[in-house]
């Protein structure tokens, strides 16, 4: 087994089906590499750079034809599932076509993928033997733990913070209490200090390692947790109570570019948290998944503040992290081994390619709240739901026209003047709905409040 980590020769998931539209071609960064998703006609799922060979249009701006082929939307060349180019329209003599359809230039990279758990995985090394060495490896998969792995949907987030950092803090549980006060019962006065935290493998280059430890609040201070990192981006988490209730959370942090990384992940427990809600459990179900959606918010902004700030310190101080942390409990054990792992078998970072690093640049609240970009467009359930909230508020603009304008009428015209309280009352309701539709609507789209400040408020005090 090799003592040095290959970032290109692993398994990454990159998307759930469930945000896929196979009708589409789909773009993605992985390592810095700009590829597009698509699907063929036999439904297979194919994962190529994001890039025509004829004068480097993105791929993903394309469409994919009536054959099963991703055509380039600047001039048309088509490739097929190989990468093999199929089509070049301004080419007419057939000698001609053979040789540039012919020729490795006009042939797109692919990369090895399968299907696994609902998830999307891409095999991202671009060596002639990377089909045959992909065979070597499987996916970091959800393990066999006596819970039902689809019980719950993925979720899947972009956001503008690394992929280090991003790591670390799955590693950190006892921030918990700390940073996300007043969601979900955490709370400093909680808060019980974390008793054993330990390696209980051998760390190596690719199995990663595992750790143990105990609890860190009232509620959860007798169960044992066991967190395992699986490379290149796999925290599996099980908590096991003593009256043998299980919690499962599986985390992939997919390293797109520096200062950037792709979250994908799901929450499974043996306990029955659900609720019933008379209004949201009638609810089509993709407006339901979208306003369950909002819920989550509030935890990753709060996560996201203390992460950019963290990059941004660090990009300035220009330390290594073991001079800029000082880390004396047993509650920053799997900081330590995170950072350990990191240093010594994979270069203390992720390998880019074809990217210039540069500086962590502080972002503005606009750039480090924007939702939009961090989920929403990447998800068909809010897409619809931000799609209906839009319809309702246009609707309800138009109904709250007509109704004052009835209003007027009955005011002016010898009519019953209840009437006339009714259609204010409806003219009232519909500018209600309105305004809340559009709120809502706003909430899909940034962080930041519509009125008032443009400022973030993460905290009620």
């Amino acid at each position: 087994m090799s003592d040095q980590f290959s970032w290109s020769q692993n398994w990454y998931p990159i998307s759930p089906l469930s945000y896929l539209d196979a009708s589409v071609p789909t773009p993605v960064t992985v390592l810095g590499k700009k590829l597009v998703i698509w699907q063929n006609k036999k439904q297979q799922w194919i994962v190529m750079d994001d890039q025509c060979p004829h004068k480097l249009a993105q791929l993903s701006l394309g469409k994919i034809e009536e054959d099963g082929t991703l055509m380039c939307r600047h001039h048309g060349w088509c490739f097929n599932e190989e990468g093999n180019c199929t089509k070049i329209p301004m080419l007419v003599e057939e000698e001609a076509i053979k040789t540039a359809c012919n020729s490795p230039r006009s042939k797109v990279t692919v990369y090895p993928t399968q299907v696994k758990q609902g998830l999307l995985w891409v095999w991202p090394d671009n060596k002639d033997t990377a089909f045959e060495d992909c065979q070597l490896k499987e996916p970091a998969i959800i393990p066999e733990c006596g819970l039902d792995v689809t019980a719950t949907d993925w979720h899947l987030l972009e956001v503008p913070v690394g992929y280090i950092v991003s790591v670390e803090s799955s590693f950190d549980p006892s921030h918990a209490q700390f940073l996300h006060e007043g969601l979900a019962g955490f709370s400093p006065d909680k808060t019980v200090p974390i008793a054993s935290f330990k390696a209980v493998e051998e760390i190596s280059a690719e199995a990663g390692f595992t750790l143990k430890h105990s609890g860190y609040n009232l509620l959860n201070k007798d169960m044992e947790a066991t967190r395992k990192f699986t490379p290149p981006c796999c925290n599996t988490t099980i908590y096991r109570y003593p009256n043998g209730n299980l919690m499962l959370s599986q985390l992939y942090f997919i390293p797109t570019e520096p200062g950037r990384c792709r979250y994908i992940g799901k929450f499974i427990t043996s306990m029955n948290f659900s609720q019933k809600n008379l209004i949201l459990d009638r609810l089509p179900k993709k407006l339901k998944t979208g306003l369950s959606h909002l819920s989550t918010y509030q935890l990753s902004d709060q996560d996201l503040m203390v992460m950019h700030a963290q990059e941004t310190l660090q990009a300035q101080l220009e330390k290594p992290w073991h001079k800029s942390y000082f880390l004396p409990s047993k509650a920053d054990m799997g900081i330590m081994t995170f950072r350990q792992w990191l240093d010594q078998f994979a270069g203390g970072k992720p390998a880019y390619e074809n990217v210039k690093e540069t500086p962590y640049q502080s972002l503005t609240d606009e750039e480090l709240y924007d939702r939009w970009h961090r989920h929403t467009k990447y998800c068909s359930s809010c897409r619809a739901t931000v799609d209906f909230l839009g319809k309702v508020e246009t609707y309800s603009r138009y109904s709250m026209i007509i109704f004052s304008i009835l209003t007027l009428l009955l005011l002016l015209l010898p009519i019953s003047g209840k009437l006339a309280i009714l259609s204010t009352i409806f003219a009232v309701i519909s500018v209600l709905i309105s305004l809340l539709s559009d709120d809502l609507r706003h909430r899909f789209i940034s962080g930041l409040p519509r009125n008032g400040l443009p400022i973030r408020k993460l905290y009620d005090r």
